[in-house]
């Protein structure tokens, strides 16, 4: 009895491992922040509504370069945002510049008042704008 358990435990091993992916390269990638170069917004919105932001700017000198992610936070009526970008370790990049042209973040649930949105960038300086986020008109 021994010896079959012993044989059907290595014919387990050698079917998981031979159905395993050969050859599977997983690419490496280095986050980054950003340098943004502006962003567009509306100048206020009404309460419950979205408020999107547009973000643009060069993530890259090559086709290696693109665009991973937003970390906002929300602090005292200040959306803080990073922008990171992603490096492919790659040796086949390509070498058109790598942009991003509007890419947005949609901030919700936000209350009445004046709230500032700040950019954060790797090198100074930060980017500062406001929106004002209002009450709807009662319909008349």
């Amino acid at each position: 009895m021994l010896p079959v358990v012993f044989i059907l435990m290595v014919l387990t091993v050698f079917s998981i491992w031979g159905c395993s992916p050969k050859n599977t390269v997983v690419p490496n990638y280095n986050e980054f922040i950003m340098q943004i170069d502006s962003i567009q917004h509306p100048s206020s919105v009404f309460l419950g509504s979205n408020l999107p932001i547009k973000f643009y700017g060069m993530i890259g000198p090559n086709g290696c370069y693109t665009f991973s992610r937003f970390s906002p936070s929300l602090k005292n009526k200040t959306i803080n945002i990073t922008v990171y970008g992603k490096q492919e370790e790659s040796t086949s990049c390509g070498t058109t510049t790598s942009y991003l042209n509007g890419g947005t973040l949609t901030v919700t649930h936000l209350d009445t008042g004046r709230y500032v949105i700040h950019v954060s960038q790797p090198a100074p300086p930060d980017i500062y704008d406001t929106v004002h986020v209002r009450l709807r008109s009662p319909v008349k």
